[in-house]
């Protein structure tokens, strides 16, 4: 049965009907919440209609009204029901009290009439309608407009707001249900925008438990995250904890403080970040809050100068920013410094659609997968950085010869720390096989028909395979062919350095076999499978392909 539900505090408000409720006294936003919602929430209770005592306190009377038609995720299709305010004072009066609450009177739905006499409220009750669902938007939401909370903050309020729209579009439900900052009215307001869908009636009892949608996490199993953000306590780090499956809670790290800059941090915070790897850091763009709302230029940023520091003590880091501008030359400035993606945390003066929320959420997971896959780039950076501090002891080579080293590192790490591609990860391969060339040109050179090993007395000697002969004899032309490179750096590692590791000799004789298949287009080695069926080059389109050559480099150049 349909009831008509009296709320107020007069003894004349008493005489409307049977179903007078008192308005007890309520301190904040929370509490006005939690009152409505036990007393309209059940099942039980069919609303026909509403009618509010406007006491001494007219803006706290207008709040309660709000909070009503705004309880979309407790109330449902009861936000709709007629409200009529009742007041002994002027609806002018209220108007010049309450100033932007007393919008909600302009709303469809909403109905004021002057406390006087108790059968012309009765009739006016009769005549007064609610809102359709088509009507909420138009004749509701789009007319009030609710305000932030200055005593909060803004910053604050739009990182919970952000943090709440990533819960929300990874399903994750990391952020309590009963959180205070859900129950405030401008959240409320915010959140009713992409709500409206949860107008429909919610009479069916709940038995057991109801799958409402599978979470959408980020697997992060054996990988290790740092969380560089002030207002990570303002539910980031609650739902990233839960958005990233990483093997152990320790492997997911929060520096949640204040600062203007890297150098600003507490000694204990800079030692994380200095002395440990991590395989991705999310790095909030404004980590000074508010003081930085002036701030034009992107590189001014506090979050823009610890980016750029973690960038100095590896290129290969991987960085993710997030930063509420969706601003195009800000974006751009971030990615030029070096940031490996960036994820726009939404701000509730935007309004984004849960479709937007949506997308937003799966580029981060992509941009996270890609920083996955790149990590092996913080090995490579660290290892070239070893390399050039020995290439530069080596004061017994001569310096054109080392700095030529050191100028294909650089070229290499340039295309390596921008592939994407097979080609892309092809070019890097042959890139970096040009160092072996380089330390065969250093140390070999032809002479009748015949290579030899410079400062060395006597032939570049040929070898064999598994027993199986080579078509090349003591380095003589054969067939109009050279001596390949890698026969020459085994004449360098078994007669120059007196190394014996024929297993090493012949890897990297693969690893540069493969690298000829790919730049002169030869199909026999292009086509060519191993006994799994797997393309025998199929690793110099890859990272793990570079990595192998890499390593053995990096051995080469120890035994100069």
């Amino acid at each position: 049965m349909e009831e008509i539900f009296i709320l107020g505090n007069s003894q004349t408000m008493k005489k409307l009907g049977d179903n007078f409720i008192e308005i007890p006294n309520l301190i904040n936003d929370v509490e006005i919440h939690k009152w409505i919602v036990q007393l309209l929430q059940p099942n039980d209770i069919d609303i026909e209609k509403l009618v509010i005592e406007i006491g001494d306190k007219p803006t706290f009377s207008l709040r309660i009204a709000y909070h009503i038609r705004l309880s979309i995720d407790e109330l449902h299709e009861k936000t709709l029901v007629p409200i009529l305010f009742v007041s002994t004072l002027s609806l002018n009066s209220i108007m010049l009290k309450t100033g932007i609450f007393s919008q909600i009177l302009a709303t469809k739905g909403t109905y004021f009439s002057e406390l006087e006499d108790i059968a012309v409220l009765k009739s006016e009750i009769e005549m007064i309608e609610g809102l359709s669902e088509n009507d909420y938007l138009t004749g509701f939401l789009k007319i009030i407009h609710i305000l932030p909370d200055e005593t909060f903050g803004r910053h604050s309020l739009a990182n919970i707001w952000g943090a709440f729209a990533m819960d929300k579009a990874a399903n994750t439900n990391a952020l309590p249900k009963d959180a205070e900052f859900k129950k405030t009215l401008y959240f409320k307001y915010v959140s009713a925008f992409n709500n409206t869908e949860k107008l429909k009636p919610s009479r069916l009892k709940i038995v057991g438990q109801i799958a409402v949608g599978k979470p959408n996490y980020i697997e992060a199993k054996g990988k290790r995250i740092l969380l560089i953000d002030d207002e990570a306590d303002n539910g980031w780090d609650t739902v990233l904890r839960e958005v990233f499956k990483t093997s152990s809670p320790d492997d997911f790290v929060v520096i949640n403080e204040k600062v203007k800059d890297f150098d600003a941090l507490f000694e204990p915070n800079k030692k994380i970040i200095t002395d440990n790897h991590f395989d991705l850091y999310l790095v909030d763009l404004r980590l000074n809050g508010l003081e930085e709302e002036d701030i034009l230029k992107t590189e001014d940023f506090s979050g823009m100068k610890v980016l750029r520091k973690i960038k100095s003590l590896n290129q290969g880091n991987q960085v993710i920013i997030f930063t509420a501008s969706n601003k195009v030359w800000n974006l751009k400035a971030l990615l030029d410094a070096g940031a490996d993606g960036y994820y726009m945390k939404e701000s509730p003066e935007y309004n984004f659609t849960k479709a937007f929320s949506e997308q937003n959420y799966k580029q981060f997971q992509e941009d996270v997968r890609k920083c996955f896959e790149r990590n092996f780039l913080t090995r490579i950076y660290s290892k070239m950085q070893t390399i050039k501090d020995r290439l530069s002891s080596l004061s017994s080579y001569p310096s054109e010869f080392l700095e030529e080293i050191v100028n294909q590192l650089n070229l290499f790490w340039n295309m390596i720390s921008k592939a994407q591609t097979e080609t892309d990860f092809s070019y890097s391969f042959v890139a970096l096989y040009m160092i072996i060339e380089i330390i065969n040109n250093q140390f070999i050179i032809m002479k009748d028909d015949k290579w030899e090993i410079i400062s060395e007395i006597g032939n570049l000697h040929d070898w064999e395979w598994d027993k199986t002969p080579s078509k090349y004899v003591k380095g003589t032309v054969v067939e109009g062919k050279k001596i390949p490179e890698s026969k020459k750096i085994t004449g360098l590692y078994f007669q120059k350095w007196k190394k014996t590791d024929n297993q090493f000799i012949h890897e990297l004789s693969f690893l540069i076999t493969k690298r000829n298949g790919v730049v002169h287009n030869d199909k026999r080695i292009l086509d060519k499978k191993n006994s799994k069926g797997k393309y025998l080059n199929h690793d110099v389109k890859t990272s793990e392909g570079v990595l192998k050559l890499f390593m053995a480099i990096e051995k080469i150049i120890d035994f100069l």
